[in-house]
């Protein structure tokens, strides 16, 4: 059973809304070889009422190279890619956090990461 059809269900049973973290579904798409936007046009998009966003550290595990969401560093160019994709998607405007526990930049670096997930919200939804 393919996560998405689970939390789908989940939803349906529920009546619940759905945190997506958009960094967690980047890593996990490159640590488990799928496609996250097959992920993203198979969810219920109208049960997403937020969205997180992170960084990731790339780590060599075992001859394997894996992403790990550490929350440690910026957001990479990819996941905002998939964050721009992500929006273009939806019929609703859906927050943003962006979390970052360790390792904390300097606020203009956090303010910059902010402004960027602002400008791609607004040119997703007008």
């Amino acid at each position: 059973l393919p996560e998405w059809a689970m939390l789908n269900a989940l939803v349906e049973k529920t009546g619940c809304g759905l945190l997506l973290d958009i960094n967690n579904l980047f890593v996990s798409s490159r640590n488990q070889h799928f496609d996250p936007l097959v992920y993203l046009a198979n969810l219920h998009r109208e049960a997403v009422q937020e969205i997180h966003l992170a960084g990731f550290s790339v780590e060599e595990v075992e001859g394997t190279t894996m992403l790990v969401d550490t929350h440690s560093c910026p957001v990479w160019p990819e996941v905002w890619d998939l964050y721009a994709r992500s929006l273009r998607m939806f019929d609703h405007r859906v927050p943003t956090l962006i979390e970052w526990d360790s390792d904390l930049p300097n606020l203009d670096i956090l303010l910059g990461e902010a402004a960027e997930a602002q400008r791609l919200l607004e040119n997703a939804h007008g």
